[in-house]
């Protein structure tokens, strides 16, 4: 929620720099995410896949370089065994011992210069630097027993796409890699966004 309200404060403030500038974007897009979870399946049920979505916003510096904010929620990663399912994590391999899910979750709140370049008309080819502060939850939930923690962090993220312009609308396409203290989350995004 705190990131959230950040987001709509970040918003706000660049609603009122777009009363200026009037160019001015927020868009939506479509997340699809594999989270690296570290963990090697041997007989268990892995998934490190699931969708999830950006909420962003920007503002252009310049013809070639814009300043976007976003708000991304990745989903979730799952490892379920029933007892004597087994998994690894780096060279160690474990074993269920009761009908268990393991899951991850992570959010994140971004900044990011995103520079850009017309290869045709309408048609832009864009990069993202970027810096997020993340939050994870971790769950266990057994038949004997339920455990959370949460975890959180600042890191970088970096990525790519191309843009299409119509008139007030942009489509988008791109790819991304969040870190997470070391574990990446690859997200590939497809959405759309309206310019004021």
């Amino acid at each position: 929620m705190k990131k959230i309200i950040t987001f709509l404060f970040v918003f706000s403030l660049l609603s009122i720099q777009s009363l200026k500038s009037e160019e001015m974007y927020i868009g939506i897009d479509y997340l699809n995410n594999t989270i690296d979870t570290g963990i090697t399946n041997i007989s268990s049920n892995l998934d490190e896949e699931d969708s999830g979505y950006s909420l962003y916003a920007g503002l252009p510096l310049n013809e070639n370089l814009d300043f976007e904010v976003s708000y991304n929620d990745f989903g979730e990663a799952s490892l379920s065994g029933v007892s004597g399912n087994q998994f690894k994590i780096g060279g160690t391999t474990y074993e269920f011992n009761t009908t268990a899910t393991l899951s991850v979750s992570a959010t994140s709140f971004g900044f990011a210069a995103k520079p850009k370049a017309e290869i045709s008309e309408g048609v832009i080819l864009y990069g993202k630097l970027g810096v997020h502060n993340w939050d994870s939850k971790f769950a266990i939930t057994s038949t004997t027993a339920t455990a959370n923690e949460d975890d959180d962090g600042s890191d970088v993220y970096y990525g790519a796409g191309i843009e299409v312009n119509f008139v007030n609308l942009k489509g988008r396409v791109g790819y991304s890699l969040y870190d997470l203290d070391g574990d990446d989350i690859d997200s590939v995004n497809v959405g759309l966004s309206y310019n004021f």
